[in-house]
């Protein structure tokens, strides 16, 4: 019989927690047991990673989900303590028969408490935060790995969501962003493809439009369903391999966390400093938007009864984005230099030394958007037995963005040696370029992630198992939305002189024509004509993701140190699909003016950093151009068709794993080692395009290629498209 590395491990586990139980066994005739529960009566929550301690021996345990816990000890009087982060720790007395279970309870914020010094009367105007807070230390406090922990509520209302927002604030944890959004996560430079994320221990789905990599973009996740988030930065046995510097878990609310219910809920208008008008103004789209937006998030922890209970959360918010961004290309700083090119070249940039670059072209990019997000979470919890609970988890977000911008690029194309300073440029008459593109898109996209959980907190047995499932889609529109995706215009023959640079543009900028050297207004839509028009750009990708965990723990002693043994079994499989396809239509008609296409509602509009206004582009506008004029456009059906064929990609992974994990606590528990071992294999199934230039050669019957006199292999075919 064959034994693969996972047959050894199960024996080895197997032996190692059946020596653990020989290890642990006493006489049931000199022990009994004290059980209960920890709450903190300030905030009406049971607390979970409370210590509580037998004085005087090693013996400790943490309280559970619920607050529980369970300690074996010999019989006869001890004194028992409960310590959690915020709190005076609290110490009773106990007396304990042997083989009976004494229920003793703790509670922590209670009246009746020694007081030390009395204060004049004070308000406390919130302690959600700091209750929060607490909780979030003392888990950290008793991690077995470096662990930073943030309450979901200690930074106050989050009014749009944002995962990402919350996470910047961590240690280690560096927020990419994407059109001013909070998108993907790094983790002490580790990039966002090792950095999983996970939604109560299981893998949270993310779609993108491009991409197969395992990184999980947060726009469809609110943080308003979570409890905590934990950010883990040094690995276990049970972290996964691709974890390299660390990783996320968002935990949902539990209802077994309180004793009576709570609901907390807000109400909220959102604006932007510059957009605090409730009227409605032009812009993203025709007929204008009003830019401020109401939202709302609640969440209702409801324990039914000791044995049920359930938890209920929802937001929405809709955001409006003004963003303005530059971009200046140095060359010699950045961005290469050509030498003295041909007389004939489009572009020259003669070599410089990096002390002394200059300015060749300016990117100006003005931006529109609305990021709408809403969520609903809910959890049912159901206690199966006294040492059994049931968990059902189910967690959905919805994301989508609608967003109209214009890119000004003013390029200075040619430059004449000695004609360039750091603080000056002056390009060659008549080779400068002034490119206006308008770049239109609705994104939308959802999140479902059901989970179930089965947790056993027995005297001698500590075991978990899960299984979830994640579900995202991902879609990208502009011509089924109203628009074309893009549109671009170009004035040619015009020359560019920047004078008086700083750090961040010219302070003054000249443009005039080639030939005439009459001022051109590189704001004004007059100035320019019709190139081309990108329709359609749709994207659809959809990712799905199955976990499914089981682990046992067992504590004991061995030669008076207390000694842990953890063993678990992880599968888990992703799988992303993806469509899509790209056309570039080029105008082949009259010259036309870019006056045509001018949004009336938006135009002019002041650029930022000092440019003066600058005429827009409307997207609806330009598609109702293109239908009623296709004629006028011409097409590159092989590009088109490659292109989609490029786009289209489909990858399944699957991750299975076991782990066995040892920890061991000495001198007085006031030193924690943890070690282990953890055997993964992935299995990676994927399609994507394949390109084989010999499918396109004559073969006899019998497979020999046909050549031709010349000994070239003939073709099938010989037009472009025929043969992609």
């Amino acid at each position: 019989m064959k034994r693969t590395p996972f047959a050894l491990a199960s024996v080895w586990l197997g032996l190692a927690l059946v020596s653990g139980t020989h290890a642990h066994a006493q006489p049931s005739a000199s022990v009994g047991a004290i059980e209960g529960r920890v709450f903190n009566s300030r905030s009406g929550e049971y607390l979970e990673t409370a210590r509580v301690t037998i004085e005087g021996t090693d013996l400790e345990a943490l309280t559970g989900p619920g607050g529980a816990y369970r300690l074996v000890v010999p019989a006869g009087s001890v004194r028992v303590k409960a310590f959690f982060t915020g709190f005076e720790p609290l110490v009773e007395a106990v007396r304990v028969t042997a083989g009976a279970t004494v229920p003793r309870d703790f509670t922590f914020g209670a009246a009746g408490g020694r007081e030390v010094v009395k204060l004049s009367e004070f308000v406390v105007g919130a302690s959600r935060e700091m209750d929060g807070a607490a909780i979030a230390i003392n888990e950290q406090r008793f991690a077995p790995n470096i662990t930073h922990v943030v309450s979901a509520g200690e930074f106050g209302i989050s009014a749009d969501g944002s995962v990402g927002e919350f996470l910047k604030f961590m240690p280690g944890i560096s927020v990419d962003y994407v059109g001013g959004t909070a998108n993907t996560i790094s983790m002490d430079g580790v990039p966002s493809n090792n950095v999983p994320i996970t939604v109560g221990g299981f893998d949270l789905a993310s779609t993108s439009s491009a991409s197969t990599s395992r990184s999980t973009e947060l726009l469809q996740i609110s943080i308003h369903n979570a409890a905590r988030l934990e950010v883990t930065h040094s690995p276990t046995p049970e972290s996964p391999g691709s974890a390299l510097a660390g990783g996320v878990n968002i935990v949902p609310r539990s209802a077994f966390e309180r004793a009576k219910p709570l609901l907390v809920g807000s109400v909220y208008l959102m604006m932007r400093d510059n957009y605090r008008g409730l009227e409605k103004t032009s812009g993203p789209r025709r007929g204008g938007s009003y830019k401020t937006q109401p939202g709302f998030e609640f969440s209702y922890v409801a324990p039914v009864s000791a044995r049920l209970g359930f938890t209920l959360s929802g937001s929405y918010s809709n955001h409006f984005i003004p963003e303005d961004r530059i971009t200046n290309t140095w060359r010699a700083a950045g961005a290469a230099t050509t030498g003295l090119a041909a007389a004939s070249a489009a572009t020259q940039y003669p070599d410089t030394t990096p002390d002394r670059p200059y300015l060749t072209d300016i990117v100006l990019i003005e931006n529109l958007k609305f990021n709408q997000r809403s969520s609903l979470g809910t959890t049912v919890d159901f206690k199966v037995s006294s040492r059994d609970t049931l968990s059902f988890s189910y967690q959905y977000g919805a994301f989508s963005s609608e967003n109209n911008g214009s890119t000004l690029t003013i390029a200075v194309n040619h430059v004449q040696p000695g004609n360039f300073t750091p603080t000056s440029t002056r390009g060659t008459p008549g080779r400068g370029q002034l490119t206006l593109a308008s770049g239109s898109r609705w994104r939308e996209g959802q999140t479902h992630m059901p989970s179930l959980v089965f947790r056993h907190r027995g005297p001698v047995w500590q075991s978990e198992a899960g299984i979830g499932y994640s579900h995202s889609t991902n879609f990208l529109r502009d011509v089924s939305a109203g628009y074309l995706g893009s549109m671009s215009l170009r004035r040619t023959n015009v020359t560019v002189a920047f004078d008086d640079i700083f750090y961040l543009r010219p302070r003054a900028l000249t443009i005039t024509d080639g030939t005439t050297g009459a001022q051109v207004d590189p704001g004004s839509l007059s100035a320019y004509s019709l190139v081309s028009v990108g329709s359609p750009n749709p994207r659809d990708s959809i990712d799905v993701k199955r976990s499914a965990y089981a682990n046992a723990r067992r504590e004991f002693t061995a030669f008076g140190v207390p000694l842990a043994v953890k063993a678990g079994l992880d599968v888990r499989q992703s799988r992303r699909d993806m469509r899509g396809s790209t056309a570039t239509y080029t105008y082949a008609g009259p010259a036309q003016s870019g006056t045509r296409f001018r949004d009336g509602e938006i135009s002019p509009r002041p650029l930022p950093y000092g440019f003066g206004p600058l005429e827009w582009l409307e997207p609806e506008g330009g598609l109702e151009f293109h239908r009623a004029n296709p004629t006028l456009f011409t097409s590159n059906l092989n590009d088109e068709y490659r292109n989609a064929v490029s786009l289209s990609k489909r990858v399944q992974e699957t991750i299975s794993s076991c782990y066995l994990r040892g920890d061991a606590a000495l001198l007085d528990r006031r030193l924690r080692l943890v070690g282990g071992v953890r055997l993964e294999q992935t299995n990676i199934r994927a399609e994507g395009p394949l390109t084989d230039v010999t499918l396109n050669y004559q073969r006899t019957a019998s497979g020999v290629v046909i050549r031709g006199a010349n000994g070239v292999p003939l073709r099938i075919r010989t037009d472009a498209l025929g043969i992609s």
